[in-house]
């Protein structure tokens, strides 16, 4: 009984180990945890921050772009680099013309 009770714990470790690789778990490049938010001993802010990750906000992990961050110092979402799309906005535009970003100008 003692051995069915470790293989399935074992199970469901790996289990668990292998839905959050699918899930494509972002780290905080200060301190290296999958959380976001308030909480960071070792980032300026106190907050995490993902940068991993250009589908998400950076901040909090939301898809979305704009106001609405409750996290942000700039109360606006801001995703992680890559894929050519600005950061602040999503689009692929370069230059000026970004209502999000603070300088009015995308940023990739």
């Amino acid at each position: 009984m003692k051995k069915i009770a470790i293989v399935s714990a074992l199970c469901l470790a790996f289990a668990g180990a292998l839905m959050a690789a699918q899930r494509n778990e972002t780290k905080c490049r200060h301190c290296g945890s999958a959380s976001y938010g308030a909480g960071c001993h070792h980032s300026p802010t106190g907050k995490h921050e993902h940068r991993d990750d250009s589908s998400r906000c950076e901040w909090c992990g939301s898809a979305s772009y704009g106001a609405g961050c409750h996290h942000s110092p700039t109360s606006k979402h801001r995703h992680g680099p890559g894929d050519g799309k600005c950061i602040w906005c999503g689009s692929k535009s370069t230059g000026a013309g970004c209502h999000h970003s603070p300088t009015g100008r995308h940023m990739k």
